[in-house]
Order: structure tokens, then C-alpha cells, then sequence
């Protein structure tokens, strides 16, 4: 179901993803209406998911991500939003530690894979880590000769913890 929704809403997934590894905190469910409710201070009698990142309140489309981010905004874990089309319901999800790798395989990856690897990875936080620091990131080839980007996200909590050892 999750790589459901990062097919859905994530533009860049022209290439394929290799890794999407999460340690999961929490994952926080609303309905559909209270996202509406909450948003707009209006209550709306018809709801639905436009996409994997959108839900449609009545012709206005409210982007998940500032739900959550506005819901959450004293979790320091929280990591992203998606929408499930199974139970109508919004995701807020949370987490400690994100894997990523992406592997570049089409033309429409070359802006994300022709920046440098930092660049691609922030790219990638803002959609899939976004309150996680940025601990490692890389580009490298693979063994089919694709090239591949890596990024390893962390609560800070967990860096600091490291940084001391």
C-alpha cells in the first residue's frame, strides 16, 4: 500500500525506487472531513482523495502534507502525509530513521539525478523525511550501470546520540 502511494504523488518515480525503509514511530489516521474541517473551518458533505497527496473538499483541494505538518507540529518525528484510497482515510506518518535509494533509470530523472547528491536527497526530505537531519548521502553506480542516489535520514536525537559515542 505505501509504494501505492509513492507512485501516486511523487513525481520524480519515473526511476525506481530501490529502498524506501522507514522506522515507524506512529502513523496517526483522519477522515477525510475532519482534514476538510480543520483546513478550512467548514464542514463539507462531500469528501474524497484526488490523488495520493490531495484530498478534494468539495471542488477545493487541500494538500495532506500541510494537514499533518499543522496537526503534528509538535512531533518531532513527523516524516510524511499521504492519503489511503482504501479506508478514506489521511496518514500522518512518523518516524526516526528513513533509507532511501533511487535509481536513475529514465530520461526525466536526469534533473534530480544530474544534481548533486545533497540536492537530490533534500529534494527527497521535503516529501519523505521532512523534520529527519540529513545524515549520509551518495551517488554511485550500480551493477547495471545506472546510477544510483542514497540518502539516510535521522532524528536528530539519534545524531547527537552518535556524535557522543
Amino acid at each position: 500500500m505505501f509504494l501505492i502511494f509513492l507512485f501516486s504523488f511523487f513525481s520524480l518515480v519515473h526511476a525506481e525506487i530501490l529502498m524506501d525503509e522507514v522506522l515507524t514511530v506512529d502513523r496517526s489516521e483522519y477522515s477525510l472531513k475532519t482534514v476538510c474541517s480543520k483546513i478550512l473551518n467548514n464542514d463539507f458533505p462531500l469528501v474524497e482523495i484526488a490523488s495520493g497527496t490531495e484530498v478534494d473538499c468539495m471542488g477545493i483541494k487541500i494538500d495532506v502534507a500541510k494537514f499533518c505538518d499543522k496537526e503534528l507540529s509538535a512531533d518531532p518525528y513527523y516524516i510524511r502525509a499521504y492519503t489511503d484510497k482504501n479506508n478514506n482515510k489521511v496518514i500522518c506518518h512518523t518516524g526516526k530513521r528513513v533509507i532511501f535509494k533511487y535509481q536513475c533509470v529514465k530520461l526525466t530523472d536526469k534533473k534530480i539525478c544530474e544534481t548533486h547528491p545533497r540536492n537530490a536527497c533534500e529534494t527527497f526530505k521535503e516529501k519523505l523525511a521532512k523534520r529527519l537531519d540529513l545524515v549520509h548521502f551518495s551517488k554511485m553506480k550500480n551493477a547495471k550501470g545506472h546510477e544510483q542516489v542514497n540518502c539516510y535520514f535521522e532524528a536528530e536525537s539519534q545524531v547527537d546520540k552518535k556524535s557522543v559515542l
